[in-house]
């Protein structure tokens, strides 16, 4: 033992660890507080700050004493400093001219571990798992969400099937979290306006490695009852509640970064609930530089990036126009925002057949970078939000793409990473993104792979089992056992794992449509199968609890009865356990609804096998040897079709491909084939679906870029924001002079040697009026025109501008080359250009014509 090392100095260091999320993704932390007290660590529930709070001065005796718990806290504790104080990062070596960048990251949940449940599902996982990453790269990076008494809800499932929402009021003094003070040493407090009452908010803050998080907390004594229960529940209450929590993070959100002294110059909305933020901005802007409301949303909108997770309506929050004039007409009445102004940017244009105000609207215009979450993601949001931008071709609407991925050293089982540090290059856990790293998993020995796989569904069947004793004592009354009060699982099953959000998109039930069917699968002695589900339905989800029953009803049945199970109580920890523990991770959503889905990548990168419908994630991930596809990308004329066709599929795959390469085992017992599986699931999955390559897709694509644009914009006091809103004005109202007037086939064009070439030139005449030719680009789009009307694109380039013909006509050039397919023809777009747009299409002006290739004359 060093001379320096006291019970106080080891107390100071684990509440330094305890109170760091660190721990969340470095299991020896973890290990170090059980190597402490290991009956104590689970009764904390693996909670760092419970698990100090109650540990005894003889337990940290004891440890003081322990020389190897002693070094092995000093291991820690180095590795920590280490990561925490870093001399370099990779940020800080790929973008060493972007020191003063500063990323402010907005999401209404955050999964970073259990010990903090401010989180419901996937959104929130993803948000945690990017603040991790932001952390891992060294990015700058801070993060703001709210803090809530009661977070979502704990989960159980009654005797009848039924699920229950429990709510429990939640000690902060519990959690990894602590006030933020002032230099006085009171606790740092933000006030926004609702509906012409202040609302205080009293802010928290959580280190995630070498990040912040602040979360807002409403429950404090300077508020009504009703106004500290805004931030009781996620996602709970009526439509005041939700503007309400959405006012709080938005404009409550900048307003905490301002009390504690942090500046970004970057701003990421993840998901709409955040997006009153911009509004705040404006505002400020108005206030303080005295820049018209067009000349603020220009700056704002510079730096500001957006990121719409669901193509499910009731993922995009919307309210009425008279409860967002009942809450926004005091707050801007103290400013110079005309309440028109702010109104017209929420609404869909045209009228859209709705007159309500919609919060992914008005994100889109409040930001110059808007993405979905896969490449599927993106066409379709493309499709849904496509009159935003009227008459822009759908695949040039902006919202692009950036696929989601997970933090990898959260959801890797250590005991599948101690084979990679066995088998694979050194240095691997620094090189996810290395592909031939990956390559190496076909090192391990498939004996040694298939006995972790065992070791790791032996350790969930563990923890169900005894999730299942509770759920079963509490269901059963004293005098009698009910069926399923002795459920068994079999190890020696094949497993297949279902946990998910019970929306009823992600059609929980489908594998249900046939019972007799199922029942012959899932009851052949010679090669059995079972079905674990977990998941929570939202509270006024009447549908998706319906399906929570469904199944339960199902697993009571005797020919189902240990073959199917429901867990109730999912979150983090039980993931954890299902995605590492299970065979087949089964995702059924109705295609296209799923955005992206992370928990299938959660599953493949610890080897367990992806049986997906084609969507989300799956769409990029799928290669045809790394899991089983169900159903196909082509469309449906109903969705009973669709569920005919796919619950047929899922049938068919288990009875001849899936349950048979299984069970097909070599003389020592090892399934060769499947093992094949397993290790292209992991080597095709860990690079490309990690969240180190989102995040630094992030930087490249979004944040580098917009605080590039946001620091031009704001030279000379905010210079370039007034004259691009100017800009923007004279454009629009000048816009209606500009006409295609004609589109004319040209000569053949020769090669270098004078040869006449297939290929020909087309000509465009416009008539600009009183527009320049500067401010705009003309292109052509060439593609195929289908029966049904749909364009689809083989590429868009600029044509050649040849010069004025006479006053205000312009003509401009392309050279093309002839197709012989049916519908082939040409898109001609004229579109506004200015250096500083953040995108072309961004004003949602454009003049557009087609002509098919026979027509050209």
């Amino acid at each position: 033992m060093a001379e320096s090392e006291t019970p106080v100095s080891l107390l100071t260091g684990l509440n330094r660890l305890a109170y760091n999320l660190w721990w969340a993704w470095n299991p020896a932390a973890q290990d170090l507080f059980e190597a402490i007290d290991r009956r104590l660590w689970k009764e904390a529930e693996r909670n760092p700050v419970v698990f100090l709070k109650r540990l005894s001065r003889e337990a940290l005796i004891e440890a003081v004493s322990n020389e190897e718990v002693m070094a092995f806290y000093r291991r820690v504790i180095t590795g920590f400093d280490a990561y925490c104080n870093p001399k370099d990062t990779w940020f800080s070596e790929i973008y060493p001219k972007c020191g003063n960048i500063l990323v402010a990251y907005f999401s209404a949940e955050f999964g970073l571990h259990e010990a903090i449940p401010v989180y419901s599902g996937g959104l929130g996982i993803l948000a945690g798992d990017h603040c991790k990453a932001a952390s891992d790269l060294g990015l700058p990076f801070v993060a703001v969400g709210l803090l809530y008494r009661q977070g979502y809800f704990s989960q159980q499932v009654n005797k009848k099937g039924e699920q229950e929402a429990i709510y429990k009021n939640y000690d902060f003094t519990d959690m990894p979290v602590k006030p933020v003070k002032n230099l006085a040493g009171n606790d740092i407090t933000i006030s926004v306006d609702l509906a012409g009452r202040s609302c205080y908010a009293r802010v928290w803050k959580v280190d995630v490695g070498r990040i912040p998080l602040f979360l807002l907390d409403s429950d404090i004594e300077e508020n009504s009852p009703a106004d500290r229960r805004l931030t009781c529940n996620l996602y709970g209450g009526d439509s005041e509640v939700r503007v309400s929590q959405e006012i709080l993070l938005g404009i409550g959100g900048v307003k905490a970064l301002e009390a504690v002294g942090i500046r970004p110059n970057v701003w990421h909305m993840n998901e709409g609930h955040s997006v009153f933020l911009g509004l705040e901005r404006v505002i400020r802007l108005t206030r303080e530089e005295g820049l018209k409301f067009a000349e603020a949303l220009e700056a704002v909108k510079s730096n500001t990036i957006f990121t719409t997770h669901t193509p499910v309506p009731a993922g995009n929050d919307a309210f009425s126009l008279i409860l967002i004039e009942k809450y926004f007409k005091k707050y801007l009445e103290k400013s110079a925002v005309k309440p028109h102004e702010f109104m017209q940017i929420g609404l869909r244009p045209m009228g859209g057949g709705s007159d309500l105000f919609s919060l992914t609207i008005l994100a889109f215009h409040f930001s110059a970078q808007c993405n979905g979450v896969s490449k599927l993601h993106g066409y379709v949001s493309r499709t849904i939000w496509n009159d935003v931008w009227h008459g822009v071709p759908l695949g040039e609407i902006p919202i692009g793409h950036i696929t989601n991925g997970v933090h990898t050293m959260t959801w890797i089982d250590p005991a599948i990473w101690g084979l990679f540090d066995k088998y694979l290059e050194a240095g691997w856990r620094c090189r996810f993104l290395d592909s031939k790293i990956w390559e190496k998993v076909f090192d391990i020995p498939d004996e040694e792979l298939w006995n972790v796989r065992k070791e790791l569904k032996e350790r969930l069947f563990k923890a169900l089992q005894h999730i299942l004793s509770i759920q079963n004592q509490r269901n059963t009354s004293s005098s009698r056992k009910t069926k399923g009060t002795d459920i068994v699982l079999n190890p020696g099953a094949l497993t297949i794992g279902f946990a998910r959000r019970f929306a009823t998109y992600k059609r929980a039930t489908i594998i249900f449509r046939d019972l007799n069917r199922l029942k012959k699968i899932l009851n052949n002695k010679e090669r059995p199968v079972q079905i674990i589900f977990a998941g929570k339905a939202h509270p006024a989800d009447i549908p998706g609890q319906a399906f929570i029953k469904e199944i339960y009803e199902i697993s009571q049945m005797k020919d189902f009865a240990g073959k199917v199970v429901m867990i109730e109580g999912y979150d983090m920890h039980l993931a954890r356990h299902l995605v590492a523990g299970v065979d087949i991770w089964l995702n059924t959503p109705r295609r296209p609804y799923e955005a992206s889905g992370t928990s299938g990548q959660k599953a493949g990168i610890n080897g367990a096998i992806n049986f997906s419908v084609l969507d989300g994630w799956w769409v990029e991930g799928f290669n045809g040897k790394n899991g089983w596809a169900i159903g196909s990308e082509n469309n449906h004329e109903s969705e009973e079709t669709q569920d005919n066709r796919d619950s047929e599929d899922i049938y068919e795959k288990l009875e001849k491909e899936i349950i048979p390469l299984y069970y097909n085992r070599n003389e020592r017992g090892i399934p060769e084939g499947w093992m094949k599986v397993v290790k292209e699931s992991i080597r095709t999955t860990t690079p490309e679906f990690s969240t180190e390559r989102m995040v630094k897709d992030y930087t490249h694509i979004m944040y580098v870029p917009a605080f590039e644009r946001g620091a031009r914009l704001r030279e000379e006091n905010f210079a370039k924001s007034r004259s691009l809103a100017e800009w923007k004005a004279w454009l629009k109202r000048n816009w209606e002079y500009i006409k295609i007037v004609s589109i004319e086939r040209g000569e053949n064009v020769s090669d270098e040697e004078g040869n006449i070439l297939q290929d020909f030139e087309i000509i465009i005449t416009i008539d600009m009026g009183p527009i320049s030719p500067a401010d705009v680009t003309v292109e052509i789009c060439k593609g195929v025109m289908d029966k049904s009307g749909q364009f689809k694109s083989m590429g868009m380039a600029p044509m050649r501008r040849l010069g004025e013909i006479w006053e205000g006509f312009y003509s401009y050039v392309a050279v093309v080359t002839p197709e012989e397919r049916e519908g082939y023809g040409f898109f001609f777009h004229v579109v506004p250009t200015h250096p500083d747009l953040g995108n072309k299409y961004e004003l949602g002006l454009i003049r557009t014509t087609y002509v098919e290739a026979e027509g050209l004359v």
